[in-house]
């Protein structure tokens, strides 16, 4: 008996086994790509040296430690002792006492020792912060270092210099790197969580007719998912070197709408006023939604209490002799005014600092981000304060030449796509439960035959057994990144190597319309980007579905 009973546990144990080393593999990589954003270097070596020679020896180091060593980011400095990274026996005892002394001072030491170039050999000063890193029972479980280079090169040979700042420009641009890869996965994360509420909303929507002020409400509702998504767009495009290009935009609609939004449920009363002929503006309206919306949030934010505020915007002329940064001609200024706390004369420089803030849960990064937006549009921005009077927010841009055609973010009352009924059988490839079970349900009850699975494996083998019987998929939703095996592109090309006539739509949450040329090229004959709508799935489905055959 207690044979069989643990006989029969042993699946399940070896189940939960397996999502545990899942989970430990994903979080294993957000702290490797967390840890790669950070601009000094970071090494975790052994807590005692295997090799005395050596010294103890690195087990993990980020790309900026990699960087300032001069080895390859992709493989880093494992495996290395730490003699090996400093520029002599000197540094070398230097360095290890700094060890010695992080344990017995509890926890921590700093030190200064030569960091040695494995590319340029020659060595790089640098301040080597220690912290002895220890277990529940005061164990001693590994060294982790943080390796910067020292402020102080007055000392450093004149030569020496061209190498170090060509270091210096390698490691910005490689943070640089790093910075897009994880904006990239910042957004297909977000629109994969936006996914499965967007299509169900969308297509609930649709069924509300009866029921006017219902579908109202989540009218608004839908109408922030659908802003949401143009916004985790522009995570990827904010990080990119060249920046898109500008537009003719409607600020008076575009006020409208994003204060509609960002003021929804809040007990401040916002006030919107435009001069009747206002101009259009050439700017980015994206971006521009996401600085005022930060601009008003802030603003309610200061009047906990409740209030009054005002967004006003108005035409501008700079004259012949500019103002600042701006250069003469015609403008349109947005103009943001609480009547909140105000802000110490003292902090008023500061506010555009990556690193300042004043509220304790915040990251000091929002205003940061509105100043480079503006900055990119050839605009500026602007704040005046008085404490316990109000604070005032200025965004001045160029005014758009000509009538020109505005595009507007999604309007309030913007409807959701109409569904698309059809027949044909889709295979939809997604490692997104929620997402997946909503597809599969919004395009079953539109009259396809549905078959779905979770990696690229089972997707082969799936398309390789309907081929085989002459009744393979019209349509297949590829998710370009599939945990496991297999990505979404590797699955496709084994598809097409299967069947050159397979109809592969990219679907992800980083695809920009930027690389979507490049998918087309790869044989997909359609890209739906995520977090797509019941009616863009099912439009989508049925124009692939009945496509003519490629020959």
């Amino acid at each position: 008996m207690t044979s069989s009973t643990t006989t029969s546990a042993t699946p399940a144990s070896l189940s939960e086994l397996e999502q545990g080393l899942e989970h430990l593999k994903v979080a294993n990589y957000y702290l490797r790509v967390a840890l790669d954003q950070v601009a000094d270097g970071v090494v975790i070596v052994e807590s005692e040296a295997s090799d005395p020679k050596c010294g103890p020896k690195v087990i993990f180091s980020n790309a900026a430690a990699a960087m300032l060593a001069g080895a390859d980011p992709e493989t880093g400095l494992r495996g290395l002792g730490l003699n090996d990274l400093v520029a002599g026996d000197n540094d070398a005892t230097t360095l290890l006492q700094g060890l010695r002394l992080a344990v017995e001072n509890g926890g921590c030491h700093e030190c200064e020792c030569h960091l040695q170039s494995l590319r340029t050999q020659s060595p790089v000063p640098c301040t080597w912060r220690v912290r002895a890193v220890f277990n529940s029972l005061r164990k001693l479980l590994n060294f982790t270092i943080l390796i910067s280079p020292s402020h102080s090169t007055a000392t450093a040979k004149t030569e020496a210099r061209p190498a170090a700042d060509d270091l210096d420009a390698q490691s910005v641009q490689l943070r640089k790197e790093n910075l897009a890869a994880l904006a990239q996965g910042i957004a297909h994360d977000v629109n994969n969580l936006l996914g499965p509420v967007t299509v169900r909303l969308s297509a609930l929507l649709q069924q509300l007719q009866d029921q006017p002020a219902l579908a109202q409400e989540l009218q608004l509702v839908f109408t922030g998912l659908k802003r949401a998504r143009q916004f985790t767009s522009q995570v990827v495009n904010a990080s990119k070197a060249t920046p898109r290009k500008h537009e003719a935009t409607d600020i008076a609609a575009l006020m409208r709408d994003t204060v509609e939004f960002a003021g929804a449920g809040s007990n401040v009363q916002v006030c919107v006023r435009n001069d009747d002929n206002l101009r259009l503006a050439l700017a980015d309206p994206v971006k521009l939604s996401q600085v005022l919306q930060n601009l008003v949030m802030n603003g309610i934010q200061a009047m906990p209490h409740g209030g009054y505020m005002d967004v006003e915007a108005h035409n501008h002329l700079v004259g012949a002799a500019g103002d600042g940064t701006l250069k003469p001609g015609p403008h349109v200024r947005l103009i943001v005014r609480d009547r909140g706390c105000g802000i110490a004369k003292e902090n008023l420089q500061r506010l555009f600092r990556e690193s300042f803030t004043t509220k304790a849960d915040g990251n000091g990064i929002g205003l940061t981000t509105c100043k480079r937006f503006i900055d990119e549009m050839g605009g500026e921005i602007r704040v005046t304060s008085t404490p316990n009077v109000g604070t005032e927010f200025s965004v001045t841009l160029p005014a758009a030449s000509g009538s020109g055609t505005t595009r507007q973010l999604i309007p309030a009352d913007a409807a959701p796509v109409p569904l698309k009924h059809g027949k044909g059988k889709v295979l939809i490839v997604d490692d997104e439960d929620d997402l997946r079970k909503v597809a599969h349900m919004i395009l079953t009850r539109c009259g396809y035959e549905v078959v779905q699975c979770d990696n690229g494996q089972d997707a082969v083998k799936i398309y390789q057994s309907l081929f085989r019987t002459s009744t393979p998929p019209d349509v297949v939703l590829m998710d370009l990144t599939l945990r496991g095996g297999m990505n979404g592109t590797e699955t496709a090309a084994e598809i097409l190597h299967l069947d050159p006539d397979a109809r592969i739509v990219c679907t992800s949450g980083s695809v920009t319309q930027e690389v979507q040329m490049v998918f087309l090229e790869r044989g997909f004959v359609g890209v739906l980007p995520k977090p797509y709508e019941a009616g863009e799935l099912t439009q989508t489905v049925h124009r692939i579905a009945t496509m003519m055959k490629r020959n």
